[in-house]
């Protein structure tokens, strides 16, 4: 190695370099002027894509080379010299077999080849310094050691490079994770709180994907129907996703994120929505429960964007995870309130509605001067039942009892099972006589050869709706003790 190679080395090494493309630069513009008549490059070897791909080169359009080259990895000198199969420096190419069919060497019609790896300190050799010359023996031993310490310099800018993006990626990771993290634990807050918290996640999803607007749609039917929004004041949307391959039934369906770069003319978004929001780019992070869609998260930009976020794209599961959290609360509420509201194992009413229903009737009795009737109802001999088939078996006989007695009476009249074996009926617009005959007919209903028994009483027109249920339980008892399988109207 000459002096004036020693010294550009030595300068190389302790140089500051604004970047790993300004650091390459030079690199090459220095063996480019100590390596005459040859083509100097920096390839990246990519085993991902397995590809040979030139990032800069000198003196290339000679030997048929150019900057953002490819060529498969296993069809050039250096994937073989970096992975130890063919020397690093060689004057006659076509002598060595791993060289002598190659691409590259046709492509090139190179004799000379001489390439070290760039090597990172964990050892992953990344990519390669080289040259090739169609001079028999155009390098030497002193050459080589060159392009070694060179490449020790591409190597270093590079790792120091990438740890400083990687640093600044972590830092902005952890920015917006802290930022997200607020976010969902103010939904954590709500859902342990008993809250509806649909209307957070929105805020949350705003919150965590830097985007103006959300909106979390449920099914119905099959519809998918916004339950909750956050940066809009529109009417609640609903859209039916398309499934004529276009996207737009995809982005409902998908169960990873579905990413709309341009939302103003996709399927998946109306356009009254897009208007409305001033949507640009848009992604659809389905909400999962049990592995099957049970709603959508939709997050909309008014900035277009190439691509998902990804830094923000795993906070944005989370709150949808919170999501599927969230909308099972909601129905469970929601059966909550309707099991209060009807019995289980019937379907029918319960006293809690029956009682509340009950004086309204009469009250629109009272208003138009109408009659009103009220029955108690009970099964006869349960208990013998109950000992000789089973408690299942008694269930069973409830439930069809419940729905042949409710086929046989008109939909204004309503029929409430009260505890166990006991029913009630209200008939509007029936007298004394007319609701016997109607009791009559629903006991006559009663499946499995099984009775039943009945107390019936006509409002007064004064009585409150608790004496006049008096009235009917006390007619009730006394067809039970009349010998049950009768209907006896109250005095």
């Amino acid at each position: 190695m000459d002096v004036s190679a020693i010294q550009a080395a030595a300068a190389a090494t302790s140089t500051t370099y604004r970047s790993f493309a300004d650091a390459t630069r030079s690199v090459l513009d220095l063996l480019e002027r100590h390596v005459p008549d040859a083509a100097v490059f920096m390839a990246h070897l990519d085993r991902g894509q397995f590809i040979h791909r030139i990032v800069d080169v000198r003196r290339g359009a000679d030997y048929g080379l150019r900057s953002n080259q490819a060529l498969p990895l296993g069809d050039a000198f250096c994937s073989h010299m970096a992975e130890g199969r063919g020397p690093r420096l060689t004057g006659d190419v076509g002598g060595v077999e791993e060289y002598a069919g190659l691409a590259m060497r046709q492509r090139t019609g190179a004799r000379s080849y001489v390439g070290v790896p760039l090597e990172l300190s964990d050892g992953t050799r990344v990519g390669s310094l080289a040259a090739v010359s169609r001079r028999r023996n155009a390098f030497v031993a002193a050459d080589e050691q060159l392009f070694v310490m060179l490449a020790r310099v591409l190597a270093g800018e590079l790792e120091r490079e990438s740890n400083a993006r990687d640093l600044r990626r972590f830092n902005d990771m952890l920015r917006d994770q802290a930022k997200g993290m607020g976010a969902i634990g103010r939904v954590a807050k709500a859902l342990a709180a008993g809250d509806d918290a649909r209307q957070a996640i929105c805020e949350a999803a705003c919150e965590v994907m830097d985007a103006p607007v959300a909106f979390l749609l449920e099914p119905s039917g099959r519809d998918f129907a916004s339950t909750a929004m956050a940066g809009a004041n529109v009417q609640p949307v609903t859209i039916q996703p398309r499934g004529d391959g276009s996207g737009g039934g995809k982005a409902f369906t998908a169960k990873e994120a579905y990413f709309v770069a341009d939302a103003r003319n996709h399927p998946a978004l109306a356009a009254p929505l897009v208007e409305a929001t001033s949507a640009r780019s848009a992604v659809f992070e389905p909400v999962l429960r049990d592995g099957d869609v049970c709603g959508v998260l939709i997050v909309i930009w008014q900035r277009p964007l190439d691509k998902l976020p990804e830094a923000s794209g795993g906070m944005l599961k989370l709150v949808a995870a919170q999501a599927a959290i969230a909308i099972e609360h909601a129905g469970l509420r929601a059966r909550v309130a309707a099991l209060a509201l009807t019995d289980a194992l019937t379907g029918l009413v319960t006293r809690r509605v029956f009682d509340e229903e009950l004086p309204r009737e009469l009250a629109r009795a009272r208003r138009g001067d109408t009659p009103v009737s009220v029955a108690v109802l009970d099964l006869d001999h349960m208990s013998a039942f109950n000992m000789m088939r089973g408690e299942g078996e008694g269930d069973r006989l409830v439930k069809e009892t419940a729905a042949r007695w409710r086929s046989e009476l008109r939909e204004v009249d309503v029929l409430a099972r009260l505890d166990g074996v006991e029913f009630a009926l209200v008939l509007p617009s029936c007298g004394l006589s007319e609701a016997v005959e109607v009791v009559d007919r629903v006991r006559g209903a009663t499946p499995r050869g099984q009775t039943a028994s009945a107390g019936v009483a006509r409002w007064d027109g004064e009585e409150p709706a608790e004496l006049l249920i008096a009235r009917a339980q006390e007619a009730l008892a006394a067809a039970k003790s009349s010998g049950r399988n009768v209907t006896i109207p109250a005095e």
